[in-house]
C-alpha cells in the first residue's frame, strides 16, 4: 500500500461516496506522512548498504596481455573420478587477448 500510493479500499461496493470530510483529510495526510518516513528510511538504508559493500570490495585488478593467469577448474570436465580431489585452478596461462569488456 505505501509503495503503490494507492488508498487502501476493503469493501467491493464501487459506488462508494467521495465526499471530502475532516476523517478523510486527516487520513490521507497520516498516509502522505508515512510514506515519505518510508521512502527517506528505504533511501538512508540502501546508502548505509553501499557504503558497506564499498568498504569491502577491493579495487580491480587491470589484466595486461601476456600476464599470467590461474584457471577455475569448475566450469571444464575432467577424467578424474572425485571432484573432491581435484585440482581447483590449472595455471599458469598467459593472457593472449581481451574477449569481452568483463572478461580476463
Amino acid at each position: 500500500m505505501v509503495n503503490f500510493e494507492c488508498h487502501p479500499n476493503i469493501g467491493k461496493d464501487i459506488n462508494l461516496s467521495t465526499e471530502n470530510s475532516l476523517g478523510t483529510e486527516q487520513f490521507l495526510k497520516i498516509i502522505r506522512e508515512i510514506r515519505d518516513g518510508v521512502e527517506l528510511a528505504l533511501k538512508k538504508t540502501n546508502e548505509m548498504m553501499k557504503r558497506k559493500w564499498d568498504l569491502k570490495r577491493k579495487p580491480e585488478v587491470e589484466q595486461l596481455r601476456g600476464d599470467l593467469v590461474w584457471v577455475d577448474i569448475m566450469y571444464y570436465n575432467t577424467d578424474q573420478p572425485s571432484k573432491k580431489l581435484l585440482t581447483k585452478q590449472l595455471g599458469l596461462f598467459p593472457i593472449i587477448q581481451k574477449v569481452g569488456k568483463y572478461s580476463l
